[in-house]
């Protein structure tokens, strides 16, 4: 088999994971049952081993941070970061950040009370409407799996998807 005929079949694969997940987020009744999935569809999925939020502490993202520390799947995956430091890793724009070298700026976007032995990272922002709420982080131990030469079409695709139905739920008032 051609090598463009491999890299279509992983293409196709990626693309169905993500559209699997995306029916699933559409049932999510808020925003823990949306993280929840989020999280648990991500490592089921594409067998990422280790998945955790990130949101930018602020005023308007405590009612977001208050309802994911209430849930049993999210209270030790969520950590906080200032807005300064989220304009570090994101200086320009929005698009998923990939690494496998000098991983240790990102430590500081691990959960107090969890670290994980990663060796790659894929950083993916999220917003709500035109604000941006944080970081939803894949990490790996395999130095391999997230490198910086990667396509993200599919998960700045899916990112933009998350984010939509993330504003919905939060209009509505779905918050818990």
């Amino acid at each position: 088999m051609s090598n463009q005929g491999h890299i279509r079949r992983v293409n196709t694969k990626i693309a169905a994971g993500f559209e699997m997940i995306e029916e699933k987020l559409k049932r999510a009744g808020n925003l823990v049952e949306l993280f929840e999935t989020l999280v648990e569809e991500v490592e089921s999925q594409f067998q990422v081993p280790f998945v955790w939020l990130t949101l930018v502490n602020n005023e308007k993202s405590a009612p977001v941070i208050e309802a994911l520390q209430s849930s049993e799947l999210l209270k030790e995956r969520v950590s906080l970061i200032s807005p300064v430091f989220f304009r570090e890793i994101f200086p320009s724009d929005l698009k998923p950040v990939l690494s496998n070298s000098n991983l240790k700026k990102y430590f500081r976007l691990f959960p107090a009370d969890r670290k994980y032995f990663v060796r790659s990272i894929a950083l993916v922002p999220f917003k709500i409407s035109e604000e941006i709420w944080g970081i939803w982080n894949n990490g790996d131990a395999s130095p391999d799996r997230y490198l910086p030469d990667m396509e993200t079409t599919f998960l700045q695709r899916f990112a933009q998807s998350f984010s939509e139905s993330l504003a919905q739920l939060f209009q509505s008032g779905k918050i818990k």
